[in-house]
């Protein structure tokens, strides 16, 4: 620990350092639970009229075959995406051919995280994998980037409840004694209330956000066939599979759709874990009270590291390392996501 704190003295001494492990930490993470009022998701919501529905797990082809018999859809959101990105990509190319990239990163940052927000999940997802990137980005970009871990906008509660109460079978008063009327956060796949069972058990449920299954099939489909594209060129390809690897992020991006198995990965996490170390602490899964689309757990209260006492980081810091060391050298179950908008539980 000593030694530990005497490595962190010396990197706070390095400005580009400080700034870096400060947006790891999630230091300028305010406390604001949502985005600007300004900044809106747009989400693609289509209701199937013929009957067919899309895949639950990832299929490429079966996705293909669903958007290429609705090109107008497709085309409607590709323009959607030029529209919202093209000022942003103007801007960029100006900044580089005056060589101001430099003095506009914060600018461009900020700016892209409002696109990425707007543009819905999967550009969410790929803004926070990049802001924990210090070897692509500057840590001035990154903490703006930071600020989609947590801070992404909500949608209309009477649309939450609706669903909840569609996947639960009953309505939302009959299963919880108490739950608040609005979210008290709000992320890229859904957003979270706080409410108690009639057992007088506090829960945090999550409900997934309408529309998040057709948007991230779109822009999928569209990004693939751009991959497939891009095959014809090889000198851009050489290095990366780009299909390749957008194939092998979407599956992950589609269990992360399916709460049940959510739950059931906390669960089997924290009997793994449960006896060596005591001190990480996985909120308990209502199996009964989930389904695919809403996650019932346990609410318990805690704080960010970037809240915690300086004495005491150093302590959660050493907890940390072991509790991964333990799911790559051991049990090789691990967390796969572990950006700052995730709540760790270190005790």
């Amino acid at each position: 620990s000593r030694q530990m704190r005497d490595v962190r003295s010396q990197m706070e001494e390095d400005e580009q350092l400080s700034s870096l492990m400060a947006s790891l930490r999630g230091r300028n993470l305010s406390d604001a639970d949502f985005a600007a009022d300004d900044v809106q998701m747009r989400l693609v919501d289509m209701t199937p009229t013929d009957g067919e529905e899309l895949p639950l797990v990832y299929e490429p082809d079966a996705i293909a075959e669903y958007w290429g018999r609705r090109p107008v859809a497709v085309a409607a959101r590709i323009t959607q995406l030029l529209s919202i990105a093209g000022g942003f990509l103007g801007g960029l190319a100006v900044d580089a051919l005056a060589g101001n990239l430099e003095k506009t990163q914060v600018k461009r940052a900020i700016q892209l995280r409002n696109i990425m927000t707007s543009l819905g999940p999967a550009y969410i997802k790929l803004g926070q994998a990049l802001s924990i990137r210090p070897d692509l980005l500057s840590p001035a970009a990154m903490n703006e980037l930071q600020k989609l871990c947590d801070k992404v906008p909500s949608y209309d509660s009477k649309v939450a409840m609706a669903l909840l109460e569609a996947e639960l079978g009953r309505p939302a008063s009959e299963i919880y004694a108490e739950l608040s009327p609005e979210p008290i956060a709000a992320a890229s796949l859904g957003q979270v209330y706080r409410g108690r069972l009639f057992t007088g058990e506090e829960v945090a449920v999550k409900v997934q956000r309408p529309g998040v299954l057709e948007t991230v099939t779109v822009d999928l489909y569209v990004i693939r066939r751009l991959g497939v594209a891009l095959r014809a060129f090889p000198t851009v390809t050489a290095r990366v599979d780009v299909v390749g690897l957008l194939d092998e992020w979407a599956a992950r991006f589609f269990e992360e759709l399916d709460y049940v198995r959510e739950g059931a990965n906390a669960t089997a996490f924290a009997a793994m874990i449960a006896d060596d170390l005591p001190q990480v602490v996985v909120p308990r899964t209502y199996a009964e009270l989930t389904s695919r689309r809403v996650l019932t757990a346990e609410w318990i209260e805690g704080e960010k590291l970037s809240q915690s006492q300086a004495d005491d980081v150093g302590a959660l810091v050493n907890v940390g390392v072991i509790c991964y060391l333990k799911q790559l050298l051991d049990t090789g179950f691990f967390h796969a996501d572990p950006h700052p908008g995730e709540q760790w539980l270190l005790r």
